[in-house]
């Protein structure tokens, strides 16, 4: 067990939007292990508003990973990224963990040159190579939540560990913004439910029509009105459910939110629908009611923290097999196993949430 009283501390997690919701219980268990340390996050550009303004956040670093994407292509690129590196040398960290485990994390943990550098323990990308230690082996169908959060056992005994624990900060202009909006549409606080339709992967996601027709359900059977939500590349999807709901009430944020008013639009939400994507674990760390649809992934390890009644899966045996594209379908078509999932399936799911 690491005895150090740490006094500066970063976290790398630059990606993506639902892992960074996931490694929250880490940083809540590093400020009571450390109390009195500075506590910097590594996030990407375009996800730091997932955790700026953070209370138990004293630093935000941004790596700008789609510009440095050009890192061989530009000398300029490549000067900006060498300043970089030096910054985070000039910070003198004496603990970084990186929760990302890919080469590109260990990199920047490794050019710290902190002490101590704990990773996974996982070999994806010899990430391992740029640690000083790993964080314990686990078993494969361990949640990431509980994979990250082990990392505090070098620091305390379990039993002074304690359950991961969210604190998710959502800043009240954003609420106001948010609450505002649902007004306009004639939408109440914490009497709506809540639908994220799209994911990071096509063979994550529910077909539209099963959303549109659950939509319905909810409007008739609930008497509740439903928000669409998700960013600007799940619009098509909400505009395609949208034509087929004019007759309902139901409102499409989807696009229209940041990334903090996302966070109060479910917060407010009377329980979420999703497919395995970010909104899924936010809505677990806001302590939301959640039903979520899970198919090619393997919702052990990745579905709801701690929710298994939450999940709606397929009885496929092939699932989970973590393609992007179902090999027993056509390219065009949806995969097998979100086919098989019933509207009924879902509806009844998210009735017993309520």
């Amino acid at each position: 067990m690491l005895a150090e009283n740490f006094k500066n501390i970063l976290i790398i997690k630059p990606s993506a939007a639902g892992d960074i919701i996931c490694a929250l219980p880490v940083l809540v268990a590093l400020r009571k292990r450390f109390p009195d340390a500075k506590i910097s996050w590594l996030v990407s550009s375009h996800l730091a508003d997932w955790i700026n303004n953070h209370p138990m956040i004293d630093h935000i670093i941004e790596f700008d990973r789609r510009r440095f994407g050009y890192l061989a292509h530009s000398w300029s690129v490549t000067k900006r990224f060498m300043k970089f590196l030096r910054s985070l040398r000039q910070a003198k960290f004496d603990l970084v963990i990186d929760l990302q485990g890919l080469f590109r994390s260990g990199f920047l943990a490794w050019n710290t040159q902190a002490p101590v550098r704990i990773g996974p323990a996982e070999k994806r990308e010899l990430g391992w190579i740029f640690y000083t230690h790993r964080m314990p082996e686990m078993d494969h169908n361990t949640h990431t939540v509980d994979r990250m959060h082990s990392c505090i056992k070098l620091f305390a005994d379990e039993e002074k560990i304690g359950e991961p624990e969210f604190v998710v900060h959502i800043p009240e202009p954003a609420r106001d913004i948010i609450r505002q909006r649902l007004a306009a549409h004639h939408i109440t606080p914490r009497k709506y439910i809540a639908i994220a339709p799209g994911g990071t992967w096509s063979s994550k996601c529910w077909p539209v029509d099963k959303f549109t027709e659950l939509s319905k359900l909810i409007c008739s059977k609930l008497e509740l009105p439903v928000v669409i939500l998700g960013g600007k590349n799940e619009r098509s999807i909400a505009e395609k459910m949208m034509e087929k709901l004019s007759n309902y009430p139901v409102a499409n944020f989807t696009g229209q939110t940041t990334l903090p008013q996302l966070l109060a639009l479910i917060d407010d939400s009377t329980a979420l629908v999703s497919n395995d994507s970010g909104p899924m674990h936010i809505a677990v760390a806001l302590n939301r009611p959640v039903t979520a649809i899970i198919g090619p992934t393997n919702p052990a390890r990745t579905g709801p923290y701690n929710r298994p009644k939450s999940v709606v899966k397929t009885s496929l045996d092939c699932s989970p097999c973590y393609k992007r594209h179902c090999p027993k379908v056509e390219m065009s078509e949806l995969p097998l196993c979100m086919q098989d999932i019933s509207t009924e399936t879902v509806f009844d799911n998210l009735t017993a949430q309520l």
